[in-house]
């Protein structure tokens, strides 16, 4: 008779489960963000930030990457500083204004023993202490530095007004609390002045051409923003859906 308590040797082993929590295999990834600030990166070479991109998403920074200076969705977005990757050169003096003229602070990063004349803006030496760069970084998080966009200040439909330079959305007399992401959508729609948009210029407007998120996620940003508008989808006072292709304004 085959004794039950002996072990086959065909079977596998059994397998010991360490005695410790599950979360214990992953790294702590920063606290939970109530709110973020946004910070535009322009970088011919992106892959060569990814450290300081990680750093800056752990401490709430919203982080938007853009290649080049000339990108047209900059115009569109509002963010709380412009960084700028100057490290293996300069940019143009026209770019530079071209920038300067949005109102939003900027911050360069340079190497080593680059003239400041040849900067054009606040500069701090990269590579450095990435202790060094966050702080520069906070230093412009105080609320002085909100920037005014695009040269106009208010944008209106209907009685849909958005004060930019304050972050001010309100219909008639009544303030509307918009989250930040809302807050550009509405942006976005008022400045294309009944124009479709399609959910893809939506995402690369709002979130930028390095987000790789579902056009879901615009619907249901779109849906709230409905909501707090006191907007009805079957009879739209403000936004249209143009099914199969994104928004528009109503006439």
């Amino acid at each position: 008779m085959q004794n039950i308590n002996q072990t086959d040797p065909l079977s596998p082993s059994p397998q010991t489960i360490p005695q410790q929590s599950v979360a214990a295999d992953y790294p702590m990834d920063g606290d939970f963000c109530v709110t973020t600030r946004r910070i535009m990166i322009i970088s011919p070479w992106p892959a060569s930030l990814h450290s300081l991109v990680g750093e800056l998403t752990v401490k709430c920074y919203d982080v938007l990457l853009f290649h080049h200076a000339d990108d047209s969705a900059l115009n569109l977005l509002q963010g709380d500083l412009l960084l700028i990757d100057q490290t293996r050169g300069s940019m143009s003096d026209e770019e530079i204004q071209h920038l300067r003229a949005r109102g939003i602070p900027m911050l360069s990063l340079v190497s080593e023993g680059t003239p400041p004349n040849q900067v054009g803006s606040d500069f701090i030496v990269w590579p450095s202490s990435m202790e060094a760069l966050v702080e520069r970084i906070q230093s412009f998080d105080a609320p002085s530095s909100r920037p005014v966009f695009g040269g106009n200040d208010q944008l209106q439909h209907k009685d849909i007004r958005m004060d930019l330079k304050r972050m001010v959305v309100s219909r008639g007399e009544i303030r509307i609390d918009l989250t930040k992401t809302e807050f550009d959508l509405l942006k976005v729609l008022l400045s294309a002045d009944g124009s479709v948009l399609s959910r893809q210029t939506m995402m690369d407007l709002v979130w930028g051409d390095q987000y790789f998120g579902g056009s879901n996620t615009v619907d249901a940003h779109i849906k709230s923003l409905r909501h707090k508008l006191g907007d009805d989808p079957k009879q739209p006072q403000y936004i249209v859906t143009v099914r199969g292709v994104g928004y528009r304004l109503t006439d």
